[in-house]
């Protein structure tokens, strides 16, 4: 009997009320949106590379998880998704596994707050991830944020009431805050007993508003000594509450790791449509990856023009795929394996990282400590080849 490969789907929404000053991913405001026309372009884009890419093979697969992702996916309406859902398992009908596909809707608490969430549950969305960033107005007004500290609760406890499995974000070492406060907002987070947790440290990223206010000087992040600090003192709550890290920023109870961001640190094949959508996986034995154009009104347009958006397709050499296991893997608290791996990574190098407790040999796996966590972007341009 044949093996079947798990298999996931991305579906990206670009849209937004307002951009975030942190924010460097593919969102655009745009108050108005034919979510008829928009729905449309999607399920042509979806069937356009699983004919192009997979027609005679989904069989060989199983679909693990699907997700919303943006943008804010919550703004997109009920029905495309439910569209959507049952387009992605009839492409890939495997009705062993059906039963277990995550479905995954991103959203923020200004997009979900008066709405009727049971919508989006009974449109197949069994997963809700909530951009809730802070539970601090005044951090919340720094990061340009529509909700307040209310609403962020309140979308949390209204998400619960609908959803099993219920994941949230938080972003800290902010300016200016300090270890207590962020002690306080975690175990306040942890009290609304969440499956997941994202816990992501303030990054300054190209393009953004931060990065303009960083080289004019009007931003100063914290010192490095605090930033590690409180990662210290994140995995030491959250492993106290049994929320167990997994990956670098992402945290879970027993079972409750997001099956579909584990495909992409595990090198997985997955499908994205929409636009500046990824996807990646082994079309006649080699490593794809197809990029879809990124400005949503050209996106459209070249959907209904050639039912797709494609602006790139490259296929990555075994070395490629190897960095990007090594890139990707090393976030992950389980780590690589070194064996699997070690074309690409220089030895030597690794050796001094485990004797300064940055990284960890246990039975072939390569993993980063506590210490090598915080300082895995200087780890990782040392050890690859």
């Amino acid at each position: 009997m044949k093996l079947l490969k798990p298999i996931s789907i991305y579906i990206h929404w670009p849209f937004c009320v307002s951009k975030c000053p942190y924010c460097d991913f593919n969102s655009h405001i745009q108050r108005t949106v034919d979510h008829k026309k928009w729905g449309q372009a999607l399920l042509l884009e979806l069937g356009y590379l699983i004919n192009t890419y997979f027609m005679g093979t989904q069989s060989h697969y199983y679909l693990k998880s699907i997700f919303f992702g943006g943008g804010t996916p919550s703004l997109m309406a009920p029905f495309n998704m439910t569209k959507i859902i049952e387009e992605c398992k009839q492409h890939f009908p495997n009705t062993e596994y059906a039963k277990d596909i995550e479905i995954t809707m991103e959203a923020n608490p200004s997009s979900i707050f008066n709405k009727n969430l049971k919508e989006f549950y009974l449109s197949g969305i069994n997963r809700i991830s909530i951009g809730v960033q802070s539970f601090d107005d005044g951090f919340l007004r720094f990061l340009g944020r529509n909700h307040n500290a209310y609403e962020a609760k309140k979308s949390i406890e209204l998400s619960k009431e609908v959803f099993e499995n219920v994941s949230f974000d938080l972003i800290y070492a902010l300016p200016e805050q300090s270890l207590k406060s962020w002690e306080c907002s975690l175990v306040e987070a942890i009290n609304f007993d969440p499956e997941h947790l994202s816990l992501y440290q303030l990054t300054i990223e190209k393009g953004t508003v931060f990065n303009k206010n960083y080289n004019n000087g009007s931003l100063i992040p914290i010192r490095d000594e605090r930033a590690s600090k409180m990662y210290s003192l994140t995995d030491a709550i959250t492993s106290h509450h049994k929320i167990n890290s997994y990956e670098i920023s992402n945290y879970s109870k027993k079972n409750k790791n997001c099956s579909h961001n584990l495909m992409y640190w595990e090198g997985g094949d997955w499908i994205g449509i929409g636009p500046g959508a990824i996807s990646r996986f082994f079309y006649k034995n080699k490593r794809t990856q197809i990029s879809i154009r990124k400005n949503p009104s050209n996106w459209l347009k070249s959907v209904n023009f050639q039912n797709h958006g494609i602006s790139n397709i490259k296929s990555e050499n075994k070395r490629d795929y190897f960095i990007e296991r090594v890139l990707m893997g090393l976030r992950l608290t389980n780590g690589i394996n070194m064996e699997q791996l070690k074309s690409v990574l220089i030895m030597d190098k690794i050796q001094t990282l485990i004797k300064n407790n940055y990284l960890l040999l246990e039975h072939q796996n390569l993993k980063t400590t506590l210490e090598g966590r915080f300082i895995l972007n200087s780890i990782l341009s040392e050890i690859i080849k």
